[in-house]
């Protein structure tokens, strides 16, 4: 299995208080085996929505045609192997924690159970 394509999504602005709104930024990675799995970049809020959607656009770019199982792999590629990835922080973090719940449910869905299995 392989990874084909990534979608981002950057939800339409959601009122969550008056005067606050926030925008998700959803994650779909599809499979050469039409497997699909979905995450979430937990920076809804301001600003750093947009750089949320532009790591995840680079880091995107990196695992194209790699395997969606080996996801510590994917994980130290971006992590280790990225300029931006071993400085960490907020948004790099976001970014990794997308990929790597999309990942988990491709895993889930190509063996057939919970994830917590």
């Amino acid at each position: 299995m392989k990874i084909t394509r990534l979608e981002i999504f950057h939800v339409r602005p959601i009122s969550t208080q008056p005067g606050e709104s926030q925008r998700p930024i959803l994650l779909k990675i599809d499979t050469d085996e039409g497997i699909y799995g979905l995450g979430e970049a937990g920076l809804a809020y301001g600003a750093a929505g947009q750089a949320a959607v532009g790591i995840l656009k680079d880091f995107g770019a990196k695992i194209i045609g790699l395997d969606p199982l080996n996801i510590e792999g994917i994980w130290n590629k971006l992590q280790r192997g990225t300029f931006w990835g071993q400085g960490g922080g907020a948004v790099i973090a976001s970014g990794l924690s997308a990929i790597d719940i999309a990942l988990w449910d491709i895993k889930g869905k190509a063996l057939s159970t919970p994830l917590y299995n």
